[in-house]
């Protein structure tokens, strides 16, 4: 079996964790399937997808050493070590991706279709581009006024509580079990995600964006993104009030 490499088919077996590149939550794949390879990209500490592996507890410390220009905490390494099997590789299909250590490569199913038809192109000029589709790679821009920025990030208290919650109520069905969690941890005011100050920006100011991802953290319509060389992500949405692109990629 020849290497897995992009253009090439692996097999992904129930149970993987699968990461969605677009909104949603990292899962475990409900079936065994056999995809295309679209991207092989690094998930060390130096790429922007390296937090996702990380869990709750440990994803505010990384946060504070990547952006304090500190050394990583080692049990982090060391967990994410164990978790990439220190291959810190990551294969892409489809709109998600997999560690590539838990894929396997595979034959091309016999369906798979040998030509693909051309994709169709959009006129220029017909439909404007969104803020959001402008902030690519490579792309300059300014902020319009100053400002406080914030990022989000997990709370590991609520996964912890949840868990403390749902020990009491084996008895209701799953949907009630979930409807009575969500009205509790509201009613105690228990968050998904801690809303933290990333620092002040002042008018002016420009910025190259330097990568992009996706996350589901705080309802996952957010598109963070890195810039200024530092290494905090910052939602989309904090930041398309007070910007206005100056150059494009």
């Amino acid at each position: 079996m020849s290497e897995i490499q992009v253009g090439g088919y692996i097999r992904v077996s129930k149970g993987t964790m699968v990461f969605p590149t677009g909104d949603g939550v990292e899962a475990p794949a409900t079936r065994d399937q056999v995809v295309k390879v679209t991207d092989i990209f690094d998930v060390d500490v130096k790429s922007d997808n390296f937090y996702l592996l990380l869990p709750d507890e440990m994803r505010l410390r990384y946060f504070e050493a990547s952006g304090g220009k500190r050394p990583i905490d080692q049990d982090i390494l060391e967990f994410t070590d164990r978790l990439t099997r220190g291959d810190y590789r990551a294969v892409m299909w489809s709109g998600k991706w997999a560690l590539i250590a838990n894929v396997q490569p595979a034959e091309a199913p016999a369906n798979a279709k040998t030509a693909r038809k051309p994709e169709k192109t959009v006129k220029p000029g017909k439909t404007p581009l969104t803020k959001q589709q402008q902030m690519v790679i490579g792309s300059v821009w300014r902020f319009v006024q100053d400002a406080e920025l914030r990022y989000i990030v997990r709370n590991p208290a609520y996964a912890a509580m949840r868990s403390d919650l749902d020990r009491g109520l084996h008895e209701l069905s799953q949907h009630a079990r979930n409807q009575t969690l969500d009205a509790k941890l509201n009613e105690l005011g228990i968050m998904d995600h801690i809303d933290e100050p990333w620092g002040q920006v002042t008018a002016g100011e420009t910025f190259t964006v330097r990568g992009k991802l996706t996350s589901s953290i705080g309802g996952g319509a957010d598109v963070p993104m890195l810039f200024r060389g530092e290494k905090f992500t910052l939602p989309y949405a904090s930041l398309e009030p007070v910007v206005e692109l100056v150059t494009e990629r």
